[in-house]
């Protein structure tokens, strides 16, 4: 007698992976914190970026095992406090309760949470007559160096045509700070005085210039309240500074920025240049470290630091258009968001429970899994969410219920022919899913033009419908199906009754 072969150890995958996605995406999107540890998130957010570092130094340096540290010890618990900043700006509390709080950390774009966006023209220059990818990448590089001192998260710098850049700030909080800093050159200049055969003085450029600088730091000045930036050149420079210190000791030598004198007058502006009269060199300064003084106030002398540190942008740019959101205006664009989503995602799930009973509520289920494993994967990317990102989310919620449609209208056609329920489910998903793979692939290759050749709203669009439709395949394939065949024979689908001598399916007979 032969030996009985034995099944697989698990003989269906499907129900298995569906409570692993729901159990991940449920993990994922929500988070519970004691609500002091939020609130002290908030508090680090809501920092200006100087102050930020400077907080995240001083809790680092009170850690009990800070001497035992090692630096890449350090720079990780650095990084960690640095990214609870970060996080604490994309928030969404869901419930506080009992001390602790249930929220999700979606990463929010600009026109939801409010900020400035800016699109810069590059402009030739005498130095550099014209704009090539090569000097774009440089102003590129810069911009983002600059922004990124801002302490902005989910900040956005992207090309526009041949010399334009679009830059996107959500949740600045100040945008005149971020154009003073974003649309300047910052090209410092050291200068010497030179007497003209007229007799006139005038400032003359010898070569050096914040290029040369290894490092620049603002720092409080002994007393007044005024802020001075000190620096340290490379090695070059620092060469050439001794030499030129050496020359001109009992001299003036100038510092400019953007071709003003980096003093500033009670106005808080750079003083005029005809009355300026730089710095008298009275040794030389061999040691490659020097500092600028000129009445500024700490805002001023950190904007400074920041800027040579990021370096000179390449060629001057010019602000083309400017256009802010209000943080109110942002919160009503979410509110009314959710609306539309829900009201949608309802309306939706009614037709379906209405139009197929049973089977309309197993793919409702499944709707309910696919938002909160595509929203799950929106946080663990993350991805970015805008307004027309939520409406690229809505739209592929249409999408995934539109496959249980073409499922569900196979499976009637296989009953219809004489199948058994168990058998006409089977054949419904297997003749549905050519239709619905090719509908898809369509959509994904859409979603591939769009994210390769669109400005950042229309990719933001792209890249959540691409993912919601990529979801909605596993939903509609696996989810639905699985579900499907866990409920009774007994309850009879798609408009039939269960026969138990033949177990078989009858069409329903109307009363």
């Amino acid at each position: 007698m032969a030996k009985k072969r034995s099944g697989p150890f698990i003989k269906d995958w499907k129900p298995i992976a569906v409570v692993v996605a729901l159990g991940w995406a449920l993990v994922t999107l929500f988070h519970v914190e004691p609500e002091k540890t939020v609130n002290d998130w908030i508090a680090l957010g809501n920092l200006p970026s100087y102050e930020l570092r400077a907080e995240v130094d001083k809790r680092l340096r009170a850690m009990p095992n800070y001497a035992k540290m090692n630096e890449y010890e350090k720079e990780d618990t650095q990084k960690r406090l640095m990214d609870d900043a970060q996080l604490a700006n994309n928030i969404q509390i869901i419930e506080k309760y009992n001390g602790y709080v249930l929220f999700t950390s979606l990463k929010l774009g600009l026109d939801l949470r409010g900020g400035s966006q800016l699109v810069l023209q590059a402009l030739p220059s005498p130095a550099v007559p014209e704009i090539t990818p090569e000097v774009m990448r440089g102003v590129e590089t810069v911009i983002n160096n600059r922004i990124n001192s801002l302490g902005v998260s989910e900040t956005l710098v992207q090309r526009s045509g041949k010399d334009r850049l679009i830059v996107e700030l959500p949740g600045i909080k100040d945008p005149q700070q971020a154009k003073d800093r974003i649309g300047t050159t910052a090209l410092l200049e050291f200068k010497e005085l030179e007497e003209l055969p007229n007799g006139l003085m005038t400032w003359k450029a010898v070569n050096l210039t914040g290029a040369d600088f290894k490092h620049a730091q603002a720092s409080p000045m002994v007393a007044g309240g005024l802020w001075r930036v000190g620096f340290e050149f490379k090695p070059e420079g620092a060469k050439k500074f001794g030499e030129l210190t050496s020359r001109l000791v009992g001299k003036q030598i100038g510092i400019f920025l953007d071709g003003e004198p980096t003093d500033r007058g009670p106005d808080g502006k750079p003083v005029p240049i005809t009355e300026y009269r730089g710095v008298t060199v009275r040794e030389p300064i061999l040691g490659g470290n020097g500092e600028i003084t000129g009445n500024f106030n700490k805002d001023q002398a950190v904007d400074l630091s920041v800027k040579l540190n990021a370096g000179a942008l390449p060629v001057p740019v010019k602000i083309l258009e400017e256009r802010t959101v209000g943080a109110t205006l942002g919160q009503d664009s979410i509110h009314k968001s959710l609306q539309a989503g829900g009201v949608g995602i309802a309306l939706v799930m009614v037709f379906m429970v209405v139009v197929y009973g049973i089977p309309g509520l197993i793919a409702d289920i499944a709707l309910i899994l696919y938002t909160f494993a595509t929203l799950a994967i929106f946080e663990a990317v993350p991805v970015t969410l805008t307004l027309a990102g939520i409406a690229g989310f809505i739209l592929s919620i249409g999408m995934a219920v539109d496959a249980n449609i073409l499922i569900f209208e196979r499976t009637k056609e296989e009953l219809r022919s004489g199948k058994s329920l168990y058998s006409a489910i089977e054949n419904g998903f297997g003749r549905a899913f050519t239709s619905i793979f090719d509908s898809n692939v369509n959509s994904m290759i859409a979603c591939g033009v769009m994210m390769m050749f669109g400005t950042s709203i229309v990719k933001g669009f792209a890249v959540t419908l691409a993912i919601g439709v990529a979801v909605s395949m596993f939903t509609a394939i696996t989810a639905t199906r699985a579900l499907l065949h866990l409920v009774p024979r007994q309850w009879g689908m798609f408009g039939t009754n269960f026969d138990q001598k033949k177990s078989n399916v009858k069409a329903k007979e109307a009363v």
